[in-house]
């Protein structure tokens, strides 16, 4: 599950970060913003798998809540909270292989990938990245923007032949975001897990 989470990041980050015209739009519209937040679906093989919300602040702070989870990371530190069985794990985010750093994946890794950009019958944008060598964890991408450049789909083919697909709606940029958000407060009797 932390795994398709961090593909979604991850294309976030790629989209946002390649070199066409309208990618320098969402990148500078990335830039100026503050903050987001959005509601998502993901999809596994065309079948719903989970829903959430995904809550961004800069420079690196991100949350993921999910129905039976709560993933939180203050760029830092990374807070997994896993509702059923009431505990916490704990760990740095240089320590844990599902992190990312959002600033990371915007500016290095483009790099790697080939990125092709067209026009569908409805005017939308669709850009294709395609890595350049088979160091990142995907064989091909789509990312379909919005008339505002923002990011509203996310389809990724991995190298087995399986697709996952991040569907967006609801996106409000620059709202009243609290920082406690991506710091995880224990208000239960929740097991903690601490592997920093």
């Amino acid at each position: 599950m932390l795994k398709i989470i961090s593909y979604l990041i991850a294309l976030i980050a790629f989209v946002l970060s390649t070199n066409s015209s309208s990618i320098e739009k969402v990148q500078s519209k990335f830039n100026n913003l503050n903050n987001f937040r959005s509601d998502f679906i993901q999809m596994s093989n065309n079948k719903v798998g989970l829903k959430g919300k995904f809550y961004f602040s800069k420079e690196n702070n991100y949350r993921i809540e999910l129905q039976n989870n709560i993933i939180i990371s203050n760029g830092t530190t990374i807070w997994n909270y896993d509702k059923k069985r009431n505990r916490v794990v704990i760990s740095n985010i240089e320590d844990d292989p599902l992190a990312f750093s959002l600033r990371e994946y915007i500016f290095n890794y483009p790099l790697k990938c080939n990125t092709t950009e067209k026009k569908t019958d409805q005017n939308k944008i669709v850009i294709t990245l395609k890595p350049k060598t088979d160091e990142l964890n995907f064989k091909k991408a789509k990312l379909f923007l919005s008339d505002n450049y923002l990011i509203n789909k996310i389809k990724v083919e991995d190298f087995n032949g399986s697709s996952f697909a991040f569907i967006f709606s609801n996106i409000k940029v620059d709202t009243d975001i609290s920082p406690n958000l991506f710091q995880f407060i224990n208000n239960s009797d929740a097991k903690i897990i601490d592997l920093r």
